[in-house]
């Protein structure tokens, strides 16, 4: 197994920290777009918060780090106070998608930009799949487009994350 590096933790750490308010600042924006169809923004604010799970992830490749910064950030999540109407399944909805892009990892073994996009995408559709079991309740066409909507962030965020992740790797490692 890797041992991680104290550059690698500390490189964790940030992009915990950058995860967490990246999602802050980007939620207004998506709340005001979302509201006219009547459906949570979140699902859209997500990806740049899972972003850094992925640039995270790829830098320090070493297992479970995806799923260990996730758990964190809902700590940090709960104990800012940021978690929302989710209260305490904030641990259950931001811990997931770090899972899901673990779960990625372990089958793909290249971190590319397939890997970036698709773990990205996967992550969203966690995200956004237990958020509606455990606290929204959507149903029908508005389900649909959350879901479309946690894809497409996905996909924008996962290759967003994938140029940031190639430039910082070569600083990093």
């Amino acid at each position: 197994m890797k041992k991680i590096s104290t550059r690698e933790l500390a490189f964790l750490a940030i992009c915990v920290i950058l995860g967490l308010f990246a999602k802050r600042i980007v939620s207004p924006l998506t709340n005001s777009l979302t509201d006219f169809f009547r459906i949570p923004g979140g699902s859209a604010a997500v990806g740049f918060s899972l972003a850094f799970l992925v640039i995270g992830k790829r830098i320090a490749a070493a297992p479970f780090s995806a799923s260990m910064m996730a758990f964190v950030q809902s700590v940090l999540a709960l104990a800012l106070g940021f978690s929302g109407y989710q209260g305490a399944l904030a641990l259950i909805t931001y811990t997931l998608p770090g899972v899901v892009i673990d779960l990625t990892a372990y089958c793909m073994k290249k971190y590319d930009l397939v890997f970036c996009f698709l773990s990205c995408v996967l992550a969203c559709l966690a995200s956004a799949l237990a958020s509606n079991l455990l606290v929204f309740h959507l149903q029908g066409i508005a389900l649909l487009l959350w879901l479309l909507l946690a894809t497409f962030s996905g996909a924008i965020v996962g290759y967003l994350a994938q140029l940031i992740s190639s430039r910082l790797v070569k600083i990093i490692q």
